[in-house]
C-alpha cells in the first residue's frame, strides 16, 4: 500500500510539472502570434499588389489595342477589317479567347476567328448599356457570359464606337477566358494557402482560383465587404470567422485603368503561420516532461496487464486448437466425401476420363479408358509415367505406320506445353476416337475420350445426302432446260402461225378466234417463262444484266402497258415519283421491269373499283459514297391480305384468295420470282396494309449512280430490208419450218430447209449460202456438232454466218453457243423482225438500186402502168410453189376487199379515227405485196384523216377505190393459173 501511495504521489508532482510548463509555453505562443500576424499582413498587401500587376500587363495592352480599333473605326463598326483583330488577338496573352466587332443592333460583324455561315445575332448584356450610359473613354468589363462566336463562357472587356454626334456605334469585344487570367501566378501570390480574385468595381466576382469569396458570376454576399473594398484604393480587411471556408484576411487593390479589384484572400494557416523555435522549444520541452510522467504511469499498468494478457492467450490458444481439430476431421469427412462422388461419377461416364500430373504420371481414370485409349487395362497404374502408354499404344498401332519413338516424343512434348488441344484419330479397330486435353493449374492435364464415330457416319450420310441433292437440283435444272425446250419449240410455231394467219384476210369473228389463240399461247409462254426463271434463280444460273438507264421512262413504260385495261374497268391508275429520287442510276432494268410488271399484274387482277398507285422515293436519306436506297409501291383495292398470310405470300404457288375462290390467270409464281430478283438485286420486299382497304407491295433496292447518262429508249424504227440471201433453215419441227420460211420469202429471200444437222452439213458443203438459221435440238446431228462440222469445212462454206434458234436460254448457254463456232443466237420464238435484224447484222441492207421502195405518206399517187411493182413481187415469189403464191395472192385480195369496205363505213360514219387506222394498215399491206399505187392512195387518207382533214380524207376515199379495183385486176392477172 505504501508503495502505491508513494508512486501515485510521484504522478501527481508530475501532473502540476507539466501544467505549468504548458501555460508558459501557451502564454509566449500568443505573443509570438501577435507580432507574425502583422507581418503576414504586410505579405498579403504584397501579393494583391503582385496580383494586380499580373491582370495590368494582361489586360491594359489588349484594352488598349480595343481603344485604338474603336477609335479607328470612325462610328462605323462595319469598317474594322477582320485582319486587325487577328492581329490584336495574334498579340494578346492565352487569355483572349475571341475578339469580336458587335454593331448597334447586338449582330456579329467580324471577329478573329471568322464567322459562321449566316450571322449571330446577339442580345446586348450589361456590357453594351453600360458603354451606352457612361464615359466612351473607359473600357467596361461584363459578367461571364457564352462568346457569341465560340458559344464558350468567357468574360467581356469592351470599348465603345461612338459615331458622329456621339450616339453609339457598336463595341469592339475582347472575350477572356476567366480561368486563364489567374493561371501562372507569380510565387507571391500561387500559394496552397491562399486564394487569387478578380472583383469588378461594382462588386461582381468574375474570376477566382477558390471559393472562398462566393460563387462566381455573382455579386459579393458577407456584409460589409463590398463597402470595405469601395472605401479605399487598397487596403486588408478581415474576414468573418468559419466563411468561405474559414478565410480570415483579404487583401485588395483598384486598377486604375480598368474597373477591376484584384483581391488576395489568406487562409487561417497562412496567418498563424508555423511554430516559432521559441515556441517549439518550450513545446518539446512540455512534451518531454508530459511524455516522462505517461512512461512512468504506464510501465505500472503494464505489468498488471501483461498478465492478464499472457493468460488470455493460453486460453485462446486452448480454444483454437480445439476448433482446429474439429475443422481437420471435417474437413477428411469432407475430402473422403468428394474422392467417393468423383470416382462414382467417373465410373457412371460414358466417355472416358484419365487425369496426369506435372510429372506425366497416371494420377486417376475412370473404366472407359481401356476401351477407348486401346491400352492394356495392366498398364494402367497410379503412378505409372504416361510414356509408357504412349509407346505402348504406339506399338500397337494405334497411331498408325508412324517412327515410334518419334511419334512417342512428339505426344509428350505436346503434353508439355500445357495447351487445349482436340484431336480425333481412327483407331485399328475402326472406330473414331475424340480426344480433348486440357491442362492443369499445377501442371499435367486432364483428358476427355469420347466415341464419335456415330457422328461421323452420320456426317458421311449427310455428305452424300448433300451430293445428292445437288445431283437432284442439276438434273432438275436440266430437265427444266430440256423440257421448257419442247414447250417453247411448238410454242414458237403456234404464235409464229397465228401471227402469219392474223395477217391474212380474216373477217371479224376469225380475227377475234386468232386473237384469243395468240393471246393465250403468249399467256402460257409467259408461264413457261415464269417457270425457267424461278428454276433459274434456284439454280443459281440467273445472270444479272447491270446498265445504267433513267428510272422514270422504265416506270412510265410499264404502267403505259397497264393502262388500257385500267381505263376500261373504270380503275384510275397513278404514278407519283417523289423530289430527290435519282433521274439515272444503274442496275438491271430488265429485272426491275419484270418485277413491277409482276406486282402491277397483281393490282390490276384484284381491284375490281377504285384505284392503283404507283408510288416511287427514298427508302432513306443519301449516304455520300453509298448507293440510293430506293422504294417502290404498288398500292391497290383489293381484298387485302390477312395478317397470316402475309409471311407465306411470297413462296412460289402461293395464292392471296382462300381455297375454292381462286381467280384464274396466274401460277402462283409471279410474287415468288419477285422476292427472288429482289434478293438478287441485293434490296428487300415486303407487304404492308393500305389505309381505306387494300394492299401496298413494297421493294426497296440499292441503286447506284449512273456512271453516264443514258440515250432515252427511241420507238422502234421500220427496219430497211436486208439484201437479199440465199438462206438455209435447219429445223426439225414442220411448223416451225413454215414459219421461219414464210418471213423470209415474204422479205424476198431464197430458203432452203432441212430436218436435221447432218442434212444442214451437207447442204452447206454442196452449195453456197448466205447465213444459217440452225436449230439446236435435232435428231441424228444437234445444231452444235452440225455447226463444228460445218466449221471444219473449207471456206467460203466454213465461214458461212451460223444463227442459233433455241429455246434453251439458261445462263451461260449463249457463251457456249458462240464458243462453238455460232455467230449469234435468236430465243424461241422467233419473230420475223427478228430474222430481219439477224440479217441486217450479218449481210447489212440491200444496195440503193435493189431496194423497193415503199411510198412514204407524201409520195403522189403513180401512173396506171404504176399499179404493181412486178419485180418487189417477182422477189416475193422467189422460192415458193405456185400453190403457196396464190394463197398468198388471194389472202392480199381479200384483205384489200375487207380493208377498203371498212374504210368506206368508218367515212360514212365520219370516224377519221378509224379511217386513219384502216387507211394505215391497207398501206402497209400493199406496201408488202408491191401495190404501190394502193399504198400511195391508202397514205394520202391516213395523212388527211390524221389532220382532221374530213372533206380531203372523204375525196381520197374515191380515189382510193379506184386504186384497189386496179390493183385487184393487176393481181388477178398476176397469180398462176388455178386461181379462181
Amino acid at each position: 500500500m505504501n508503495g502505491r501511495s508513494a508512486r501515485f504521489g510521484i504522478a501527481a508532482v508530475g501532473v502540476l510539472l507539466l501544467a505549468l510548463a504548458w501555460v508558459a509555453v501557451v502564454l509566449h505562443t500568443l505573443r509570438d502570434r501577435a507580432e507574425s500576424e502583422a507581418a503576414r499582413a504586410e505579405r498579403a498587401r504584397l501579393a494583391a499588389l503582385v496580383l494586380e500587376d499580373h491582370l495590368r500587363r494582361q489586360l491594359v495592352p489588349l484594352d488598349e489595342a480595343a481603344a485604338r480599333l474603336a477609335r479607328a473605326a470612325g462610328g462605323r463598326a462595319e469598317t474594322i477589317p477582320p485582319a486587325a483583330l487577328a492581329a490584336v488577338a495574334e498579340a494578346a496573352g492565352p487569355a483572349l479567347r475571341a475578339l469580336a466587332v458587335i454593331d448597334g443592333d447586338g449582330r456579329v460583324l467580324a471577329s478573329n476567328l471568322g464567322l459562321p455561315g449566316t450571322r449571330l445575332t446577339v442580345d446586348l448584356d450589361e456590357v453594351g448599356r453600360s458603354v451606352l450610359l457612361f464615359d466612351p473613354g473607359r473600357a467596361v468589363v461584363g459578367r461571364v457570359a457564352p462568346n457569341p462566336v465560340t458559344g464558350e463562357a468567357a468574360l467581356p472587356m469592351a470599348r465603345r464606337i461612338t459615331r458622329a454626334g456621339g450616339t453609339f456605334g457598336g463595341l469592339v469585344v475582347a472575350y477572356l477566358d476567366p480561368d486563364a487570367l489567374l493561371r501562372r501566378l507569380p510565387d507571391a501570390v500561387a500559394t496552397g494557402e491562399s486564394m487569387a480574385a478578380v472583383i469588378r468595381s461594382d462588386g461582381w466576382l468574375l474570376a477566382a482560383s477558390g471559393a472562398a469569396l462566393g460563387p462566381i458570376g455573382s455579386p459579393l454576399t458577407q456584409d460589409g465587404l463590398y463597402d470595405a473594398l469601395r472605401a479605399r484604393a487598397e487596403g486588408v480587411v478581415p474576414l468573418e470567422d468559419g466563411t468561405a471556408g474559414g478565410v480570415s484576411l483579404l487583401a485588395f487593390r483598384h486598377l486604375p485603368e480598368l474597373p477591376l479589384i484584384a483581391a488576395v484572400a489568406v487562409s487561417p494557416r497562412t496567418v498563424l503561420g508555423g511554430l516559432s523555435p521559441a515556441e517549439a522549444l518550450g513545446a518539446a520541452s512540455a512534451a518531454v516532461l508530459a511524455l516522462g510522467l505517461v512512461a512512468m504511469l504506464a510501465g505500472l499498468a503494464t505489468q498488471a496487464r501483461r498478465m492478464q494478457a499472457r493468460e488470455a492467450a493460453l486460453a485462446q490458444d486452448r480454444k483454437a486448437l480445439e476448433e482446429r481439430s474439429l475443422a481437420l476431421a471435417r474437413e477428411k469427412r469432407l475430402a473422403d466425401s468428394k474422392t467417393e462422388l468423383l470416382e462414382t461419377t467417373l465410373a457412371a461416364l460414358a466417355d472416358g476420363v484419365i487425369v496426369v500430373d506435372g510429372n506425366l504420371r497416371l494420377v486417376t481414370w475412370n473404366n472407359r479408358v481401356p476401351d477407348l485409349l486401346g491400352v492394356p487395362p495392366q498398364l494402367l497404374q497410379v503412378g505409372v509415367r504416361y510414356e509408357e502408354i504412349l509407346r505402348a499404344l504406339a506399338r500397337a498401332g494405334e497411331f498408325g505406320p508412324v517412327a515410334l519413338e518419334s511419334e512417342v516424343r512428339r505426344r509428350l512434348d505436346e503434353a508439355r506445353a500445357g495447351i487445349s488441344a482436340t484431336e480425333e484419330r481412327r483407331r485399328p479397330n475402326g472406330r473414331v476416337i475424340e480426344t480433348r486435353s486440357s491442362p492443369l493449374p499445377a501442371g499435367g492435364f486432364v483428358a476427355i475420350l469420347r466415341d464419335v464415330t456415330a457422328r461421323h457416319e452420320a456426317e458421311e450420310q449427310l455428305r452424300r445426302g448433300r451430293e445428292m441433292a445437288e445431283a437432284a437440283s442439276a438434273a432438275k435444272s436440266n430437265f427444266v432446260a430440256i423440257v421448257s425446250h419442247e414447250i417453247r419449240t411448238p410454242m414458237n410455231a403456234i404464235i409464229g402461225t397465228l401471227g402469219l394467219l392474223a395477217d391474212t384476210a380474216l373477217d371479224a369473228e376469225q380475227k377475234r378466234y386468232v386473237e384469243t389463240a395468240r393471246d393465250s399461247a403468249e399467256h402460257l409462254l409467259d408461264i413457261i417463262n415464269d417457270i425457267l426463271d424461278l428454276s433459274k434463280i434456284e439454280a443459281g444460273r440467273l445472270a444479272l444484266e447491270p446498265a445504267d438507264f433513267a428510272l422514270a421512262p422504265l416506270v412510265s413504260a410499264v404502267v403505259d402497258l397497264y393502262r388500257p385495261a385500267c381505263l376500261a374497268a373504270g380503275i384510275a391508275l397513278e404514278v407519283a415519283i417523289e423530289p430527290g429520287v435519282p433521274p439515272f442510276v444503274r442496275s438491271d432494268p430488265g429485272r426491275i421491269r419484270q418485277i413491277l410488271l409482276n406486282l402491277l399484274s397483281n393490282a390490276v387482277k384484284h381491284t375490281q373499283t377504285g384505284d392503283i398507285r404507283v408510288e416511287i422515293g427514298l427508302a432513306a436519306p443519301p449516304r455520300r459514297g453509298e448507293p440510293w436506297q430506293v422504294r417502290f409501291a404498288v398500292a391497290d383495292r383489293g381484298p387485302g391480305v390477312p395478317p397470316e398470310r402475309k409471311a407465306e405470300l411470297f413462296e412460289p404457288f402461293a395464292e392471296m384468295e382462300p381455297a375454292g375462290q381462286r381467280r384464274p390467270g396466274g401460277t402462283g409464281l409471279g410474287l415468288a420470282i419477285c422476292r427472288r430478283l429482289v434478293e438478287l438485286l441485293g434490296g428487300s420486299i415486303g407487304i404492308a396494309d393500305r389505309a381505306g382497304g387494300g394492299a401496298v407491295f413494297w421493294f426497296v433496292l440499292p441503286l447506284a449512280e449512273a456512271a453516264s447518262r443514258p440515250d432515252q429508249p427511241a420507238e422502234p424504227l421500220p427496219l430497211p430490208r436486208a439484201r437479199r440471201a440465199r438462206v438455209l433453215i435447219a429445223e426439225d419441227s414442220p411448223a416451225n419450218q413454215l414459219v421461219a420460211a414464210t418471213w423470209l420469202r415474204k422479205d424476198g429471200h431464197h430458203v432452203d430447209v432441212v430436218g436435221n444437222g447432218r442434212e444442214a452439213v451437207d447442204a452447206v458443203a454442196s452449195r453456197p449460202y448466205d447465213i444459217v438459221f440452225m436449230d439446236l435440238m435435232m435428231p441424228e446431228m444437234d445444231g452444235l456438232a452440225a455447226t463444228r462440222e460445218i466449221r471444219r469445212l473449207p471456206p467460203p462454206a466454213g465461214t458461212v454466218p451460223i444463227i442459233a434458234l433455241t429455246a434453251n436460254v439458261m445462263a451461260g448457254d449463249r457463251e457456249r453457243f458462240l464458243a462453238a463456232g455460232m455467230s449469234g443466237v435468236l430465243a424461241k420464238p422467233v419473230t420475223g423482225r427478228m430474222l430481219s435484224e439477224a440479217l441486217l447484222a450479218e449481210l447489212g441492207p440491200a444496195e440503193a438500186a435493189e431496194r423497193t421502195s415503199r411510198p412514204e405518206p407524201t409520195t403522189p399517187l403513180p401512173a396506171a402502168a404504176e399499179v404493181i411493182d412486178r419485180a418487189h413481187l417477182a422477189a416475193l415469189a422467189r422460192g415458193l410453189t405456185p400453190e403457196t403464191l396464190r394463197g398468198l395472192l388471194e389472202a392480199c385480195a381479200e384483205d384489200v376487199r375487207a380493208r377498203l369496205a371498212a374504210l368506206e363505213e368508218a367515212g360514212q360514219r365520219g370516224d377519221l379515227t378509224a379511217v386513219r387506222h384502216e387507211a394505215h394498215a391497207l398501206r402497209g399491206s400493199a406496201a408488202n405485196y408491191g401495190l404501190v399505187a394502193l399504198a400511195a392512195a391508202a397514205a394520202a387518207v391516213e395523212r388527211a384523216a390524221g389532220l382532221d382533214d374530213a372533206e380531203a380524207a372523204l375525196a381520197g376515199l374515191a380515189r382510193l377505190r379506184a386504186a384497189a379495183e386496179a390493183a385487184l385486176a393487176r393481181l388477178a392477172e398476176t397469180a398462176p393459173a388455178g386461181s379462181a
